[in-house]
This record gives C-alpha cells, sequence and structure tokens, in this order.
C-alpha cells in the first residue's frame, strides 16, 4: 500500500494503533532502534574520505577504516548497554553516507543491521512495535557555534526547519519516532549535538564523547572511555525509557529547506504539497509527516510499501 495525502484518514488509524501499542507496553523495553552516523565519533574530527581524491590510495583506505572501527565499537557498547538492560531485539540502521560504514563482522552476537545503498526510505523498521530509540556517533546541525563537521545532511543545506523550528538530522529521526509515539532515550557524540538533542526531548539521556572546538577540530575522550560512557548511558536510558516523551509536533506540518546556493527555480517544483519560496528554499506542507519529510527528503510524496516500516523482523 502507498500512501499520500488522500490516503491519510486510513494510515492515521494504522499509526494511531502502533502509537497505542507502543505507549501500552513503555513498562518493558524489549526492541530498540538504533540510527548511527559517523562524524559525532570519538576520535573522528575530518569528513569520511570515501569521496575524497586520495580515497583509493593508503592514507585514504587507512583512515577510512579506523572511522569505521571507532563507529562500530561505538555501536557495539551501545548494544551491550541494551542487552545488559533486558532489551531482546537491536535493530541498528547504519546511516552515514554511503550505507556502509559500520564494519559487520566485528558487530557482536544479536545485533541486526540495515545497510547498503539504493534506500527506498530513511529509516525502514522503525514503526510502533519499537520500545525506544537510540542514536550514535551524532554531530551537531548546521551553523551550530564550535561543533565539530557540523552539517545537516548535506553541505549543501543551509538550514531545515520543522514547523519553523531549526531542526537537524537528530531532530527528524527523532521526529519520526515520535510519530510512532516511540521515544528517543539517548544520544552519543558531539557536546554540540547532545545540547541540541536537550533542547529538543526533556529527561533525554546523553554521552558527549567529545568536545568540539571548531569544524575540523575537537577535545576527544580516549575511545575506551567513551565505549565504556556509552554502554553505562545507554542501560540508563533504557531503564529511564517511561519518563521520556516521545518527540511529537502538531500538525499542520510545515517543513522548510534552505539552501546555501541558488539551485531552484519555479519549473523544478511539481506536484501538491511543494511551495517555491525563492531560488534558495522549498516550502513542504501536509497533514501527514511521514509524508511531509520523504517528499522533503527524498523528493517523492508516495512512500514506500507500509512493510518497509517494519522490515528486520524476519526468523533465521
Amino acid at each position: 500500500m502507498e500512501i499520500g495525502e488522500r490516503a491519510a484518514a486510513r494510515c492515521s488509524a494504522v499509526i494511531m494503533g502502533g502509537i497505542a501499542m507502543a505507549a501500552g507496553k513503555r513498562g518493558k523495553v524489549r526492541r530498540v532502534y538504533m540510527v548511527t552516523d559517523l562524524e559525532g565519533v570519538c576520535g573522528v574530527d575530518d569528513w569520511d574520505t570515501r569521496h575524497s581524491n586520495y580515497a583509493n590510495e593508503a592514507k585514504g583506505v587507512y583512515e577510512r577504516s579506523e572511522m569505521q572501527r571507532l563507529l562500530t565499537a561505538e555501536v557495539n557498547a551501545a548494544a551491550e548497554g541494551c542487552f545488559a538492560a533486558g532489551v531482546e531485539e537491536v535493530l541498528v540502521n547504519d546511516a552515514h553516507g554511503a550505507g556502509r560504514t559500520i564494519l559487520v563482522e566485528e558487530l557482536r552476537a544479536g545485533i541486526r543491521i540495515y545497510r547498503g545503498t539504493e534506500r527506498p526510505y530513511w529509516l525502514p523498521g522503525l514503526d510502533g512495535k519499537c520500545d525506544a530509540m537510540l542514536q550514535v556517533g551524532m554531530h551537531a546541525m548546521s551553523n551550530t557555534p564550535h561543533g565539530t563537521l557540523t552539517h545537516t545532511c548535506t553541505g549543501d543545506v543551509r538550514e531545515y526547519r520543522l514547523n519553523g523550528m531549526p531542526i537537524g538530522e537528530m531532530g527528524i529521526a527523532g521526529a519520526m519516532a515520535g510519530y510512532f509515539g516511540v521515544p528517543w532515550v539517548f544520544v552519543s557524540g558531539d557536546l554540540h549535538a547532545c545540547e541540541e538533542a536537550r533542547k529538543l526531548v526533556k529527561n533525554i539521556v546523553a554521552a558527549p564523547v567529545k568536545e568540539g572546538v571548531s569544524r575540523h577540530s575537537a577535545v576527544h575522550l580516549a575511545p575506551a572511555d567513551a565505549r565504556k560512557l556509552i554502554r553505562e548511558r545507554v542501560e540508563e536510558a533504557i531503564g529511564r525509557t517511561a519518563e521520556i516523551k516521545p518527540l511529537v509536533f502538531k500538525p499542520p506540518y510545515i517543513f522548510e529547506t534552505e539552501w546555501r546556493k541558488e539551485v531552484f527555480s519555479r519549473a523544478k517544483v511539481h506536484g501538491p504539497g511543494v511551495e517555491f519560496v525563492n531560488e534558495r528554499m522549498l516550502r513542504y506542507k501536509g497533514n501527514d509527516l511521514l509524508v511531509v519529510l520523504h517528499h522533503a527528503i527524498h523528493g517523492s510524496r508516495r512512500l514506500p510499501e507500509r512493510w518497509l516500516l517494519s522490515v528486520g523482523r524476519f526468523k533465521p
């Protein structure tokens, strides 16, 4: 089934059922959805080298493999915190860039991972049957003073705004979780990213593993200390899930994308729900948050089939 504005009522019934299910299970956290990124990981203070002019040289290969190892270890630490708190299922979304940043062979047992390119949807597997969402390796949004490797999805985006509020990648993921009634309970990354998360979600548990000083420098914890902190704080977050409310925005939804360069013309803007503001800005409107965000991020108002929201639960 594909959904758009004309199917909003039918979709709403499905979603509200998922929200009720999530709310009803809040006492026991069994299923966790983990979103990962790279730029907020301890030890990382330069961009992923996969698109650099030396990507295939020894320097590029070494630098990227180091970043991958650092991220993978933090994902394992977060999963260990989940399992120590009694979580039964952890689905990790390898959400950075190419979607193949985490070293799969080094993941601890018990984790499932969504990875790869040509993604039909940003957060497959996230729905009302999840009990909590974690975000690991997070950076602050574009234009954050002193934040390390700050950006919002791409360096070309100056700012995203949801219902008038500036919002970064973390906030968008948190809002999508909130759409299903799922609380965003934990974040790790740059101190400035953690502060950004605290402004959005009261009582969220944060693990700052470095303090950004400039866009390409930071004071880092030793990786071993960062992983210990993540493991302990995730276990704490799972235990406090009941006191952390989902991040919810009220309809109607207005999502604005402001670019750093003039990239749009009226001729490029088609379809209902999108408004040409000027050569640098588009405005998306609608009563279904998932549709609005999918339109803004993927360029389409038609969501993929509903089963994609629940992938990852197959029985081996």
